[in-house]
């Protein structure tokens, strides 16, 4: 039922309004609070035409995901095992005002696509970023992660190009943006603009907290990506709120940062000090540029 709804309200999926009423008046009855969600949507809309919108009006859409490029958001990654201590750490990061939350693959391990849904629900207007991590994922890994209330699906693992373009029609139909790991052995221009082209959303790195500057570090590999994708650039290595260098950089456009923030004794403070030192960077660098 949710995948029907959202279809309704992304256009993918075209019925007379009457139709859309109905199946909505349904799903406002279903246990689960995303068919709801939608159902709610399509109720509210009034006497307004059901089936245009190319996205949804919740979540984020594909393209303010792509209006991150040179945004320099904030992303902090759940890679907890606990779902009551990650419920209370997302509810902390929603009031520092994160740009985006992670539920980390552990989580999602340990309790399944639930710790999605229970943070969606716990941290509200937040976006919520799944990891999902698969040797073969695709089509169902968005429409799991997508029917359980994710903003955006960040995929991880051994990538195809039939594996991508299942997850990128996926994300299409729901109007849910694909956030693609990047492989140091894939980290060539052809790969990356291959993968633009194939629809996917943005791109991110990963490292070893441990890899010092230079060929392999994240920031590197992130320049090189950024100079041949128009897409937004997430880049993750154990960074923290003290790198300087990295806080600095121009080289990213999403920040995912973890184990700084999540195991803080104090994980809302913590957070808030790292989105204001980069949101006062940005305001510097925005004046800087203006005639």
């Amino acid at each position: 039922m949710f995948g029907l709804l959202r279809e309704i309200r992304t256009g993918w999926t075209t019925v007379p309004e009457p139709v859309a009423r109905r199946l909505a008046s349904e799903g406002r009855a279903s246990a689960r609070w995303t068919v709801r969600r939608e159902a709610d949507a399509i109720l509210q809309a009034g006497d307004r035409t059901v089936g245009v919108s190319p996205e949804p009006a919740h979540g984020m859409t594909r393209g303010e995901f792509r209006r991150l490029r040179g945004h320099q958001a904030v992303q902090v990654a759940l890679d907890l095992h606990d779902l009551e201590h990650a419920l209370r750490v997302a509810e902390a990061l929603a009031e520092a005002d994160v740009d985006l939350i992670e539920v980390g693959d552990p989580l999602i391990k340990q309790v399944g696509v639930r710790a999605i849904e229970q943070i969606k629900q716990a941290v509200g207007a937040t976006r919520v970023v799944a990891e999902m991590m698969s040797a073969d994922w695709g089509r169902d890994q968005v429409e799991l992660a997508a029917g359980a209330g994710a903003d955006v699906v960040q995929l991880i693992g051994p990538a195809t190009a039939a594996s991508v373009a299942a997850a990128v029609e996926a994300g299409r139909r729901l109007g849910t943006p694909i956030l693609l790991d990047v492989p140091a052995l894939h980290a060539t221009q052809h790969w990356v603009q291959d993968m633009e082209q194939a629809g996917v959303d943005g791109f991110t790195v990963t490292s070893n907290i441990d890899v010092s500057f230079g060929a392999g570090h994240p920031l590197t590999r992130a320049r090189a990506i950024r100079s041949w994708s128009r897409l937004p650039v997430a880049v993750s290595g154990g960074f923290s709120a003290t790198d300087l260098p990295v806080l600095g950089s121009q080289d990213w456009d999403i920040l995912i940062v973890g184990r700084s923030i999540t195991e803080a004794v104090r994980p809302k403070p913590a957070a808030a000090q790292l989105v204001a030192n980069i949101r006062s960077k940005r305001e510097r660098q925005n004046a800087h540029n203006q005639p």
